[in-house]
């Protein structure tokens, strides 16, 4: 009765899983999901080297006299002469909404007397489109656009997963390994 009354006593063998073991995981897991989609929207950009066609989101700004400006898709801009309109902004930076859901935002990145490295960003429920282009008075020439989209979270977040699994994988391995040595 001893024996049995002894091991009904012990507390039940917890393999411990230390709080330190979790935090590296979930600290590696975003910095694998933060750096696979970078990657993906990086192998995705469209560039004037890479001759992709480019994003369909990206969006030029055009200005009024007023001080005014209109965001209007890169495609529309190369079918369509605009009258009182330049493409070189009055302000350094601005931003609007766009529609209900969807924000155009720029900023002058570089300037010279007679044109303008503008970057812009337009976010939308479903991506973040950025678009760098080089702009006259009258003239458009796209540079870089790289979008950002829900997709890519998806895989990268299978991407990350997997990443996690298999650097757990590894050290176990390395730690048996070194426990039978």
């Amino acid at each position: 009765m001893t024996k049995q009354h002894n091991q009904t006593t012990k507390q039940p063998q917890k393999h411990p899983r230390p709080f330190k073991q979790r935090l590296l995981k979930l600290v590696l897991f975003c910095g694998f999901l933060i750096l696979f989609i970078f990657l993906q929207a990086n192998l995705d950009s469209r560039t004037a080297e890479n001759r992709k066609p480019w994003h369909s989101d990206f969006t030029i700004a055009a200005f009024e006299p007023n001080g005014s400006f209109l965001a209007l898709p890169y495609s529309y801009v190369q079918q369509h002469s605009l009258a009182k309109t330049t493409f070189l902004a009055k302000k350094p930076d601005g931003s609007k909404q766009k529609n209900d859901n969807d924000t155009f935002s720029y900023k002058v990145v570089q300037q010279t007397e007679q044109q303008q490295l503008i970057q812009t960003s337009l976010r939308t429920p479903r991506s973040i489109t950025v678009a760098t282009y080089q702009a006259t008075a009258s003239t458009v020439t796209p540079i870089k656009s790289t979008a950002y989209t829900v997709e890519q979270i998806s895989i990268a977040a299978v991407l990350a997963l997997i990443s996690v699994l298999i650097l757990q994988f590894l050290y176990r391995l390395l730690r048996r390994r070194i426990s039978h040595q």
